[in-house]
């Protein structure tokens, strides 16, 4: 006689996201206590820290950096360049603050506070040519190659 074995149905791989995990276990959290207490879910503002997202792209020439960080003003940021290592600083502030001003958040995507990003290049670049633009909450970095990190092509004489 042959056993009987439950098989469970075929599920979706789902890439494992942390946040999303501690996003639910808060959630759950809210939900007793809020049974317990009577108390509405909530976001805490204080605890949630700001962090920009940084893309690079290389090309022949140069490195080009995208540093995004909406609702962060121009004044707000800083660029520097060491031994070969970009750092991005900076605040994003509150968009409303005073006294008087309690937020009621629907969702929240990145809170506030100072914020720091760094990237070490890994060839020469020529500092001296670096160029900054920031629009629509987008800083774009590029980074010219050093002329000794930049793609060569050498033919070689074969002999006969």
């Amino acid at each position: 006689m042959r056993a009987l074995v439950r098989r469970e149905p075929e599920q979706a791989v789902v890439a494992w996201n942390p946040f999303r995990e501690l996003e639910r276990m808060r959630r759950e959290m809210d939900e007793l206590f809020g049974r317990l207490f009577d108390l509405r879910p909530s976001i805490d503002s204080e605890r949630i820290e700001f962090s920009p997202t940084l893309d690079v792209y290389e090309t022949p020439d140069e490195f080009v950096l995208f540093v995004t960080a909406p609702g962060v003003k121009e004044g707000d940021m800083q660029v520097e360049i060491a031994d070969g290592t970009i750092t991005i600083s900076g605040e994003r502030k509150p968009l409303i603050e005073g006294e008087n001003v309690t937020p009621h958040y629907i969702s929240r995507l990145g809170g506030y506070g100072k914020f720091t990003v760094s990237y070490t290049v890994p060839t020469p670049i020529d500092e001296n040519k670096v160029k900054a633009v920031y629009r629509n909450g987008i800083l774009e970095i590029r980074l010219p190659k050093a002329e000794s990190a930049k793609p060569k092509t050498v033919k070689v004489q074969v002999e006969k």
